[in-house]
């Protein structure tokens, strides 16, 4: 296996791929167009239980065996967290909130360690839940397109994270051993699964929460990606 060079470049061939919703870029943000639809009700509350609700509904689907691709999955539980506050959109409305998926704006710490781990020599992927076009969307326009040549999306094996399916489809993809990817995540259920199939993982902790219980710990956790950098040099 390669290994990083504690001079601060990388020796070998070294891939980190990147989560996108939550990691790169930040979902709860959307609170404050929710906020001005829903008028009375809390934008950030409503906010987070749609992203929760992304999710359970991503894990069940996993579960059952019955796969549907992440724009559906965002548009249901957007539709169960306004039916949580009484909340009654037109079809429009709903739609163009589920669009704020393709605009959302990268947390201030991505920009500048994505910049300096691509000037570290680190291979820079994406593997995310979402599908092709949400990837693609999302990083055009919150321009971090440019930092990755491999965009990956679970639509290709047609389960969600963390299925292992998903990480061993990515290593296939990125043409390397599970073990020589480095998967970097806000997510602790996703750095859990990346790790029981086989990949490295590094843990974003901005809210200094507590790691799961089962599961692997993470190799490397750091409270913000602008950190990164110096912790894989280190």
């Amino acid at each position: 296996m390669a290994a990083d060079n504690p001079g601060g470049a990388v020796t070998g061939r070294q891939v980190l791929a990147f989560d996108l919703y939550g990691t790169l870029v930040d979902p709860i943000a959307i609170s404050s167009e929710l906020g001005q639809v829903l008028g009375g009700s809390d934008g950030r509350m409503v906010a987070r239980l749609w992203r929760l609700t992304q999710l359970e509904y991503a894990f069940r689907l996993t579960v059952m065996g019955r796969y549907q691709d992440f724009r559906w999955v965002t548009s249901r539980a957007l539709d169960f967290a306004l039916a949580s506050v009484g909340a009654r959109l037109t079809e429009r409305q709903a739609r163009r909130l589920v669009a704020l998926y393709d605009h959302l704006q990268p947390f201030p710490d991505a920009v500048p360690a994505l910049r300096a781990l691509a000037g570290m020599g680190y291979e820079l992927a994406v593997l995310s839940n979402g599908t092709r076009s949400m990837i693609r969307n999302c990083l055009d326009n919150s321009d971090l397109g440019g930092f990755f040549g491999q965009r990956i999306s679970v639509d290709e094996v047609r389960v969600f994270k963390p299925s292992p399916l998903v990480y061993r489809h990515a290593a296939g993809r990125l043409s390397l051993p599970a073990g020589h990817v480095r998967l970097v995540t806000c997510n602790a259920f996703d750095s859990v699964g990346a790790s029981a199939a086989g990949m490295r993982t590094v843990w974003v902790n901005r809210s200094a929460a507590p790691f799961d219980t089962i599961g692997a710990q993470p190799d490397l956790t750091v409270p913000a990606l602008d950190r990164l950098p110096v912790a894989l040099a280190g």
